[in-house]
This record gives structure tokens, sequence and C-alpha cells, in this order.
């Protein structure tokens, strides 16, 4: 339970920092003068069409610095990024995503976005992390992935973002979720909540 009490300081602290890069940190505006200190030194990037770039990668980002100063707080873990899966898969030329089991010829090695392990480096936690709320089958393939490798000890997360929101939102990641094992959370930046939690 300590870790997972962990996992929730640092994705609490994420969306909350995230929502704030999202209002006051964006280069297509500028620096506003009346920003608060940041909480993060990232920045939303501009596409030569002047429009905001909104990815995962912010999101990700703020994660690793939440969880950086989780573990300066006396966690003793450590972490890895895009991190090979330990079963194989076959994602391509399939309907649903395959997982093969380990007599079983065929697929490859997929990866975890980011992965906690212990300070005896044994994995306890897998995440994934997404924006915009993608196609379902980028849901589904990152829900086989995080329900074949998770356990009683390895926990799993899908966070994701949205730069906005409404109810059909809502409902479509619910529609996707419902395949999934572990913890699922989607933060909306126009709404500045959880849409999903």
């Amino acid at each position: 339970m300590e870790t997972k009490k962990h996992i929730e300081n640092v994705i609490s602290r994420t969306y909350e920092i995230i929502q704030s890069v999202y209002k006051y940190q964006q280069e297509a505006v500028g620096r506003k003068s009346k920003a608060p200190k940041p909480q993060s030194r990232i920045i939303y990037p501009q596409y030569r069409n002047g429009s905001t770039r909104f990815s995962e990668q912010e999101l990700r980002f703020v994660f690793v610095e939440q969880l950086n100063k989780e573990i300066q707080d006396g966690w003793d873990v450590y972490y890895s990024v895009e991190t090979p899966t330990k079963k194989r898969y076959k994602f391509k030329d399939e309907e649903h995503p395959k997982v093969f089991d380990e007599n079983e010829e065929g697929g490859q090695s997929a990866q975890f976005d980011l992965v906690i392990h212990d300070n005896e480096y044994q994995r306890i936690a897998l995440i994934e992390f997404k924006a915009n709320n993608s196609p379902a089958k980028d849901h589904e393939k990152d829900f086989v992935k995080l329900n074949s490798e998770g356990s009683d000890t390895i926990l799993t997360y899908f966070l994701e973002i949205v730069k906005s929101s409404n109810g059909g939102t809502t409902n479509n990641l619910e529609e996707k979720n419902k395949t999934f094992n572990g913890d699922f959370r989607c933060w909306s930046c126009s709404e500045r909540k959880y849409i999903i939690k």
C-alpha cells in the first residue's frame, strides 16, 4: 500500500502542475505577467502555424519531475523509460492485440512508457501516458500490455490528458476503459478536473 500512496501523491501533483503549465506556459501565448511561480520549467511548444502542440510528452515529463521529488522525500525507488515488456505481443494485422505464451512462437517485445522499480530493481508499477483521446486501438494495445503484465504486486496506471472535453469525450473514454483492470485517469485541461478517475 505504501507504493500506491506514493504514486497517488505523484499523480495528484502531476495533474495539478500540468493544469498550471497549460494555463500559463505555452510558447504560442508567451509568458504572462501575472503567472504564478512555475512549478515546472516545461512549456507547451508551438507549431509553425502558431497553434500549441498538446501531447502526452508534457504529462510524462512532469510526472517524472514529481516522481523525482517523491524520491527525494524518502521513497527508495528507481524508474526506467521505454521499458521492454516481459511478454511478446502482436499488434499489427490483428483485430485485437495478441499476447504470446512463453512456449508459443511469434510476436515481439513491446514497451511501457515508464516503469517504477523497487530498490532491488523489481518492477512495482507500469505506467502508460496518452493525450487527446487517441483511437480505441491505441488504448487497447496499452491496456493489453498493462493487463497481461500487471499483478497483485505490480500496479498498473493509464494516465491521459485532453485539451478539451464534453460528455461525449467522457463516454468515449469510459467505453474504451471497459477492458482495463488497472487505474485509469484522464484530466481535462479546459474543464480543470478529472473526467475519468
